[in-house]
């Protein structure tokens, strides 16, 4: 277990309290926007250096698990979601659009951290990451069609720059960590 592994756990736990805490002040609140892409960038580079590349080879030709994964979480969830906003926010049609939002949006990056610390298998978990990113984008503006009646594109640029800064970047910049720091340290 290399040191990124013994210290994860107390990592996250420190980077929640340091959230919270710097939530509460006002500049950082102003710009808590702004401060979301670049946080997310130095979580998912974190994770990808615990994560070697042989391992994620392997992943991605688990078609079982990649096609549950899609499944649950664009088939089923969508309809659940839609079953229980429809019996119990029916009357607030905001809070449904925003609940089936969430609800069909499955996450793309935290999940990762929660496999290390339970000591899971992170490069499998890694390998629906891309497909949850892409799949959701293109995917919400039907859902909101089908399950509100309303409809918000996003543009292919936004997806692209969103693939490329979220995910691909943290990703070979951490492999090249690995290569050119050592195998050892992680």
């Amino acid at each position: 277990m290399g040191l990124l592994d013994k210290l994860q756990t107390i990592i996250i736990l420190f980077a929640v309290g340091l959230g919270l805490l710097l939530g509460q002040v006002n500049i950082i609140e102003q710009y808590a926007e702004t401060l979301v892409i670049p946080f997310l960038f130095l979580m998912l580079y974190g994770l990808f250096l615990t994560i070697p590349l042989q391992q994620l080879k392997k992943a991605f030709s688990n078609i079982k698990f990649l096609g549950a994964n899609t499944i649950i979480n664009f088939i089923w969830t969508p309809v659940i979601a839609w079953g229980l906003g429809s019996i119990f926010l029916a009357d607030y049609p905001a809070l449904w659009i925003g609940f089936i939002m969430l609800m069909v949006t499955p996450c793309t990056d935290w999940y990762l951290a929660f496999t290390g610390i339970a000591k899971g298998n992170v490069s499998l978990s890694t390998s629906v990451l891309p497909i949850n990113l892409i799949l959701q984008v293109v995917l919400l503006p039907i859902y909101l069609l089908l399950f509100a009646g309303t409809i918000e594109t996003i543009p292919i640029s936004t997806l692209i720059e969103s693939i490329l800064i979220v995910l691909i970047t943290p990703f070979v910049l951490a492999h090249l960590t690995r290569f050119l720091l050592g195998k050892n340290l992680f």
